[in-house]
């Protein structure tokens, strides 16, 4: 045994398609993918792969591999249901959105999340407590947290650290198909250069079909001072439609490679510089995901092969240079596109213009205080040098501040930085129910912070439009398949709507005949749900119920009722 497990690290360090001999499919059907490792999403890089489960939830999930479950998670968001389990050979396993587990553990999970008194429930049971052999029956598939369809989210991670690492090396998925490029963006890569004359980014669409790729236009770009470039791709994977991520992009000068990444594996930390690899400000504009192919001074990922120039290119000759970005999915297919560009002149370029609040160093720590807003940036907020813009509009109905205009919501930030803003004179009765409010495209949402010392105080992690606004309405309760009086025996479940219009649920807590009653808090429906448990529940007699829902500025609802069940 000692002897084969020694062969399977081997494998798995490896990485040779043998690992799939070890390592079977997480489902019982055939595998066909909505998404992929790597693929690029809002704040972060998916960490795994999507498996589609026709559409329904309940489908047989299986252990991928010996081994032990090393924790169970139960949330509201995120995975939703999920279950981790450890294998030999360094790897473990992530299987999200669940329905449900096998009956062993959801007996152990209902177990502990009434010693809780708490739905969501993060736990690690003893290595001996749950084991399993390949191909095992673990759960049912499911849409259980912040999933928006029936599917199964499976990862492939490095023990020692948990990293995730891409699951299509111990899968047997067919993909022959190239890569698409859409378009691309030339960028002056400084506040002295240009393209095309001018200190903006030219968005270029292309032409072309069989992985080869060129502008529409046929001439070539006039470029000075540095420049960077970012690729507009996605992939598709034989049997499914779904827009995936590539596995690397590379960019070569004449030839020669300027800048390549490979997203092999990454670390959950690291996930957040996606809002430096990308074009942020494409990405919040128009939902499109550019791909640069030069690295901004504080984008500290680790896929990403060493250049000195961090694929920024300065010409230095009159001649024409010939521009190739490369990108290629996880099964080699790979596409190209290929342009001219060479120098010209400049028609405008930027300085620090007198609208320039102040320059702050990334690799700084900044403050920035007025007699009603304070602003304080950690060191390494930025991705690169901010040149901060702040300015300020008067108050809009239903706030109680003026507007700030904190830079704008195109720059993206790594850190969460400290805000606080004087509200108007208010009354003292709502300065628990004072928050920060975000403004954008005319919505207003919230944005935490609390009252002290004459400001509204809260740590954020979004440039943009910000002012002091107050929730004083509590979160709405009431039955959905149940009314007052009910008898509702020999029904499954009840369920009760759940909401709050601005601040959001904090908290909710259900009691049924005075004891704690477990109720699965699904936000997505704005659904609170109780399945029968005879073992919990006394059957076929009068129940009095109690609902009690607190959103995040203390305001709570109450719904009382009686039913029998």
């Amino acid at each position: 045994m000692k002897k084969y497990f020694l062969i399977l690290a081997a494998i798995t360090l490896a990485g040779h398609t043998d690992i799939r001999e070890v390592f079977v499919s997480p489902v019982d059907i055939p595998v066909s993918l909505s998404a992929n490792f790597g693929e690029l999403r809002p704040d972060h890089f998916h960490s795994g792969v999507d498996i589609k489960t026709n559409g329904v939830t309940g489908k047989n999930i299986l252990s991928a591999s010996d081994g032990y479950v090393y924790r169970i998670v139960v949330s509201p968001s995120g995975f939703g249901r999920a279950l981790y389990i450890r294998h030999e050979g360094g790897i473990s396993t992530v299987y999200g959105h669940l329905d449900s587990f096998i009956p062993e553990i959801n007996e152990y999970v209902k177990d502990q999340q009434y010693s809780k008194k708490s739905f969501s429930v993060d736990l690690y049971p003893p290595a001996d407590k749950f084991r399993f052999r390949k191909g095992e029956l673990i759960a049912l598939s499911g849409n259980s947290g912040s999933s928006q369809g029936p599917h199964l989210h499976y990862e492939v991670r490095r023990s020692s650290n948990e990293n995730p690492v891409d699951p299509l090396k111990y899968l047997d998925v067919k993909d022959d198909i190239r890569p698409t490029i859409d378009r691309i963006i030339v960028y002056p890569a400084s506040r002295q250069s240009a393209v095309n004359g001018y200190h903006e980014k030219v968005r270029f669409t292309l032409t072309g079909d069989k992985g080869k790729y060129t502008l529409s236009s046929p001439s070539p770009v006039l470029v000075s001072g540095e420049i960077g470039f970012a690729v507009s791709t996605w992939d598709y994977i034989n049997n499914s439609w779904n827009k995936c991520g590539v596995r690397s992009v590379e960019m070569k000068l004449d030839g020669e490679t300027r800048y390549r990444h490979s997203l092999d594996e990454f670390a959950f930390s690291e996930s957040r510089y996606i809002n430096s690899h990308i074009d942020y400000a494409e990405q919040v504009s128009s939902r499109a995901y550019f791909q640069k192919t030069y690295i901004d001074p504080n984008n500290k990922m680790s896929i990403y092969d060493h250049f000195d120039t961090k694929g920024i290119i300065s010409l230095v000759d009159n001649d024409l240079h010939k521009v190739e970005l490369i990108v290629t999915d996880y099964a080699g297919n790979n596409s190209k596109v290929s342009f001219l560009i060479a120098s010209g002149d400049i028609n405008n370029t930027l300085s620090e213009e007198s609208n320039v609040t102040r320059v702050i160093p990334f690799a700084s720590n900044a403050e920035f205080n007025r007699h009603d807003i304070r602003l304080s940036f950690p060191e390494n907020c930025f991705y690169d040098t901010l040149f901060f813009v702040y300015k300020k509009s008067p108050s809009q109905a239903g706030l109680l501040s003026d507007i700030h205009y904190i830079h704008d919501r195109f720059t993206p930030v790594h850190k969460s930085f400290e805000i606080a803003i004087k509200p108007f004179d208010t009354d003292p009765g709502i300065y628990e129910k004072l928050c920060l409010v975000y403004i954008s495209d005319q919505s207003v949402s919230y944005s935490g912070g609390s009252f002290s010392e004459g400001f509204v105080k809260g740590s954020v992690r979004n440039l943009g439009n910000y002012a002091v606004g107050a929730d004083t309405i509590p979160p709405v309760l009431r039955p959905v398949n149940f009314s007052e009086g009910a008898d509702i025996r020999g029904r499954n479940n009840i369920r009760i709507f759940i909401d709050d219009d601005f601040s959001g649920i904090a908290s909710y807590n259900v009691k049924i005949d005075g004891k704690w009653t477990l109720f699965e808090w699904d936000p997505k429906n704005r659904s609170l749900s109780c399945t029968s448990d005879p073992s919990r529940i006394k059957q076929g007699t009068d129940h009095q119920l109690e609902v009690i829902a607190v959103d995040n500025k203390g305001n709570s609802t109450t719904l009382n009722m009686k039913f029998k069940w």
